[in-house]
Parts: structure tokens; C-alpha cells; sequence
């Protein structure tokens, strides 16, 4: 999926998120302002993968749980961003996160598949998927230190995951193809808390974490680090955990990611 149609269009909307890690001198959290300012953020994630994806067996009428982190070890491409709105203290954001993910080894993990056929799933194993949030928030409290933002928003993450089984043993009648795959479309509401702690005027600690339901039972994701500001923005480090769990009969079952970060913010 790392089409060049896909890319032109995630870098014309740049309307993107990097969960509130970065702040400059020009678009300061909480800041009071009557007009709006704005902040672009570009930044790369580098996720480890956790959980267990659920397969629908085409033909058997069954369903096989697979280790993600057994069947995908590379990141092949990712893009993400955010776009922030501010003015006095209310906020607007908008954020992208794209992941092409993909295991290069040949390791392999058994399922069954009936008929006393089993069958590994091995290196073709693959996971594409992007997500997008719509956010709202407000300044609760602001010190000269503290900055403490309450929001609320959409979140909307697309996952598609496909493999080839290795047959082994005898083929059931039934089984249409050698590929499985999976896709999730999963809406949820979040709602959070974001801000930062200024050790100084250039070193500051950013924080975030949200969640919320919907169409996953359940998903969160926290950040924290530490960012320095100059005139035109700021550079931050920082860790970046999220999680999601469809439910039992969803392809994604306690699905986790997480990683170091590094962003850059341009503030106008």
C-alpha cells in the first residue's frame, strides 16, 4: 500500500497528529489568544508489536489466533503527523498515522484447520493501516509551569492483515484459497487529558493519554517525553503506547504498539 497516490495524498492533508507532544514558543499550550495559531507536526515512530490477531479459516467455518509478534518483526513504511489548531483555550486537531508492516524471516506459527490438516502461517504475513482522529479540547489549568488540557474526539483506524498457509497433511474440500486475511473498520469516542511541564523557557515535558469504546471494546494510548524549543518550533523524544481490543470475534484481540518517537513541530 505504499502507493505513490497513497502518499501524495497523506502529505497534501498534513491535518495530523502527534498526541500533543510538541510546543514552541509561538503556539504555547494554553496560551490566550484571539487569533488562531497554528502547529505542523512530522514525526517517526519506531513500534514493536503485541497481541493476538484472529483469522477467519475460509471453508471451515472456524476462526485461528495467531501471535502478531511471531508473524510480523519488520516495519516497512509508516507516515505521521499532526495539524493543531488553537485559539485562546480551546484547540482543535487533527492527526494521520500510517503503518506498512510486514515479517521478513521465515519464522512460522501452526494453526489447525480440520480434517487433520494443519497449516503455518510464514514469511508472507502482512498488516497495512492507517488512523485518523478528530479532536476538541480546552485548557483547565495553566501555571507558569503547568499546562493541563481536558478533550474529546473521533478516532477512526483501519487495519487490513494477510497471509499464506503452508499446507500441511491433507487439503480440506473446503478451503477456497491458501490466504487468509482479516479487516477491521473500528470507530470509537476517546476522550483524554494532554499538556505539557516547562523545566525552563527551552526544555519542557509533554504528556498524553486517552480513551474510549465503541466499535473496539476497548482502546487507549499514552505518551511522554521530552521536547526543546527554538524560534521556529521544537524537537521532542519521546515513548508512545497504543492498544486496542475488538472483542473475541474481532480480528484484532489486545493488538499493542509501542515505541520510541521523534517529532519536529513548525509553529505559524
Amino acid at each position: 500500500m505504499k502507493s505513490t497516490t497513497f502518499w501524495s495524498n497523506t502529505i497534501v492533508i498534513t491535518g495530523l497528529w502527534v498526541l500533543a507532544l510538541a510546543s514552541g514558543p509561538v503556539i504555547a499550550e494554553g496560551a490566550e489568544s484571539e487569533n488562531w495559531q497554528h502547529r505542523v507536526v512530522v514525526y517517526g515512530w519506531f513500534p514493536d508489536i503485541e497481541g493476538t490477531l484472529n483469522y477467519d479459516i475460509p471453508g471451515t467455518g472456524g476462526s485461528a489466533g495467531a501471535n502478531a509478534s511471531d508473524l510480523i518483526d519488520a516495519l516497512e513504511g509508516v507516515f505521521m503527523g499532526a495539524y493543531e489548531g488553537r485559539r485562546d483555550k480551546w484547540s482543535v486537531k487533527v492527526d494521520l498515522l500510517y503503518l506498512n508492516l510486514a515479517n521478513s524471516e521465515s519464522n512460522s506459527v501452526t494453526i489447525p484447520i480440520g480434517g487433520g490438516a494443519t497449516a503455518k502461517v510464514g514469511a508472507d504475513q502482512g498488516m497495512t493501516g492507517w488512523q485518523v482522529g478528530l479532536y476538541g479540547g480546552y485548557t483547565a489549568m495553566q501555571t507558569d509551569n503547568l499546562v493541563f488540557d481536558v478533550m474529546a474526539g473521533l478516532r477512526y483506524l483501519d487495519i487490513a492483515a494477510d497471509a499464506k498457509l503452508q499446507i500441511t497433511g491433507p487439503l480440506p474440500p473446503t478451503l477456497p484459497s491458501k490466504k487468509i486475511s482479516g479487516s477491521v473498520h473500528l470507530w470509537d469516542a476517546v476522550v483524554g487529558v494532554k499538556g505539557q511541564y516547562s523545566i525552563n523557557d527551552k526544555w519542557y515535558l509533554p504528556y498524553h493519554f486517552d480513551i474510549g469504546t465503541g466499535d473496539s471494546d476497548l482502546t487507549w494510548q499514552a505518551v511522554g517525553g521530552i521536547g526543546y524549543r527554538f524560534g521556529w518550533g521544537s524537537l521532542m523524544l519521546a515513548y508512545r503506547h497504543l492498544y486496542y481490543d475488538e472483542g473475541d470475534s474481532g480480528l484484532l484481540q489486545e493488538l499493542e504498539f509501542s515505541g520510541p518517537a521523534v517529532a519536529v513541530s513548525f509553529d505559524f
